[in-house]
């Protein structure tokens, strides 16, 4: 399956609206300097980003945790899914009628700046994510490349659909620089898209999730690629996790299991193949 910068513009005139069009096209210029100067590296927070009753309906029919594929171990605690075919379809809708369209596409290049952004109908590493009470994602910076098409990783889009979500709750997105010394926050507010460039100081994961009520996070996650590297030049690397200034034995464990991933990767016939992907051939009609 290859990689694909869309759908025809005869097909997408039949769909619904469902991204605020006209609060991104009417503030691009504004857009692209945030992102271009923000830190501690770029990235760019838009609120509004789906229509109202797109986000409410999306939100509503959120799939439980345990209707997901669940990751639980030292550097990870939540549900991750790209098989979208099993829930709600609003949900597909959402991503391959929307955000995998040439026109959102178009949208996204002008913002950041980076040319030729392709959309992966696979789905890799992507599609919805949810954490309960103390789901956490450690800091990390994620696998440079698809697991199929030798294209390199190049922007994350995350959209919330998390209602009455106040700051006790936690689970922030965190972003740092480089060497850990700085970092932003951002609250994982309902209808709150977050972009962030990617590449190999792309630091970033969520705080634990204070949600003792029952509530979750809830999150649309997806990335996008490019066939040249953010630096022109041609690197891989597994996704890495990194200790926190203050988290003591995550500095002695996170080296010792970056460096055995990687090992036990680069022995196997196809590094990648253990990759849950989105199959549409699959997908019911």
């Amino acid at each position: 399956m290859q990689f694909v910068h869309l759908i025809s513009t005869r097909d997408r005139e039949q769909f619904s609206i469902m991204l605020n069009y006209d609060l991104l096209n009417n503030n691009i210029e504004t857009y692209t300097q945030t992102f271009k100067t923000a830190r501690p590296f770029r990235h760019l927070v838009i609120d509004n980003f789906l229509l109202p009753e797109i986000a409410r309906e999306g939100f509503e029919n959120f799939p439980k945790m345990e209707e997901m594929d669940v990751l639980k171990d030292f550097r990870q605690y939540k549900a991750q899914d790209p098989a979208v075919h099993k829930f709600h379809t609003i949900f597909k809708e959402i991503i391959f009628q929307h955000l995998q369209s040439q026109r959102f596409l178009n949208i996204v290049s002008k913002i950041t700046e980076i040319p030729a952004l392709c959309a992966d109908p696979q789905l890799y590493a992507s599609g919805l994510a949810q954490g309960g009470d103390k789901s956490f994602l450690n800091v990390h910076i994620d696998n440079s490349s698809h697991p199929v098409n030798a294209y390199y990783r190049r922007l994350n889009l995350l959209i919330y659909l998390n209602k009455n979500w106040q700051e006790e709750k936690g689970g922030h997105l965190e972003l740092w620089n480089r060497d850990l010394t700085e970092s932003v926050a951002i609250l994982p507010a309902f209808n709150r898209a977050v972009f962030f460039a990617t590449d190999k100081y792309s630091w970033h994961g969520y705080r634990q999730v204070n949600a003792s009520d029952g509530d979750t996070r809830k999150s649309i996650n997806l990335y996008y690629f490019t066939e040249q590297s953010p630096d022109r030049s041609q690197y891989y690397h597994i996704t890495s996790f990194r200790a926190r200034p203050e988290e003591q034995m995550n500095k002695l464990l996170y080296p010792v299991d970056n460096m055995l991933r990687s090992l036990v990767r680069k022995l196997r016939p196809n590094k990648d193949g253990h990759a849950i992907l989105f199959d549409s051939e699959k997908t019911p009609k």
